[in-house]
């Protein structure tokens, strides 16, 4: 667990106390070295990549990964915040992360399984993958299938999707 705010250390204690918590900025972490220490598997069931796509944050932290991590390790599920949203989503910052995230994600063979999320019909702010070769891929296709139906028209990024409404 990496957070920058050292004021939610003791509840990630309190609510996780078998972690590794790390409080630095996510963008200045040696990856390569962290997950050698610490002895990390190689494949790994989810990777939630939350901070401020404003400030770049987001989009440097998944290009360290990619450039320090991606080669030995693999994550069956990951959640990419984007921010694609009202106020922000013509912010060429915004674009480029929502874009070059996508890129980086599917080079490494990662699969869109919803694109666009967004909560309550409205403010698309994530995209959402899995790796073929640690999930049921038969199980994922027919779950983009299924849903189809409930993408809608989203100014910001064409498509998108309520949380809320995805059928499992």
């Amino acid at each position: 667990m990496i957070e920058m705010d050292s004021n939610f250390l003791n509840s990630y204690k309190n609510h996780r106390p078998n972690s590794i918590h790390i409080i630095n900025d996510a963008t200045t972490i040696n990856y390569k070295e962290l997950f050698e220490t610490n002895n990390v598997p190689k494949n790994i069931d989810y990777l939630q990549l939350d901070l401020e796509p404003t400030n770049n944050s987001t989009l440097l932290t998944l290009i360290k990964l990619n450039d320090e991590v991606f080669d030995n390790h693999k994550f069956a599920t990951i959640t990419f915040e984007h921010d694609c949203k009202d106020g922000l989503s013509h912010l060429p910052i915004i674009q480029n992360t929502r874009n070059e995230s996508r890129k980086i994600l599917k080079n490494r063979g990662y699969i869109g399984v919803f694109e666009d999320i967004n909560n309550q019909g409205a403010n698309p702010f994530e995209d959402w993958y899995v790796h073929p070769e640690l999930v049921n891929m038969e199980y994922i296709t027919n779950l983009i299938d299924r849903n189809r139906q409930f993408y809608k028209y989203d100014k910001n990024t064409g498509l998108s999707i309520n949380y809320q409404d995805i059928q499992y």
